[in-house]
């Protein structure tokens, strides 16, 4: 009986240190993931400028600059979809009622942002 005791409590342990592992793998996948963004958009902006010193290509900068945020709206839906990934497991390590709630509210914000920018992604030419 105390055996079986000790092995639940184990058990127990190990799985609230692999899902904090796990939210701790998720939310440095998303800071790399916005530093990619963030690194990639400054990297458009300055091909954009330098492209629009180019006479001809003047033409073609709101082309470049739909194409830039497009793929920064990309990147930041893959961000939301992980956000929302260590949500959901943040709540399994503390399943009150209090963090049910919140984790309700918070998906359902990430979740009208993710529609809303899926929608600006589809709404601009490719």
């Amino acid at each position: 009986m105390v055996e079986s005791t000790e092995n639940a409590v184990a058990a127990e342990v190990f799985l609230e240190q692999l899902i904090g592992n796990t939210v701790l793998a998720l939310e440095i996948i998303i800071t790399i993931i916005i530093i990619i963004i963030v690194g990639i958009t400054l990297a458009g902006l300055v091909r954009i400028f330098l492209l629009s010193l180019k006479k001809k290509e003047r033409e073609q900068r709101p082309t470049h600059i739909r194409q830039l945020v497009t793929q920064m709206l990309r990147g930041l839906l893959i961000a939301l979809d992980f956000l929302v990934a260590a949500d959901i497991l943040k709540t399994i390590l503390v399943p009150s009622v209090n963090e049910l709630a919140i984790l309700v509210i918070i998906v359902a914000i990430r979740i009208s942002l993710s529609w809303s920018l899926s929608k600006e992604i589809e709404g601009q030419p490719r």
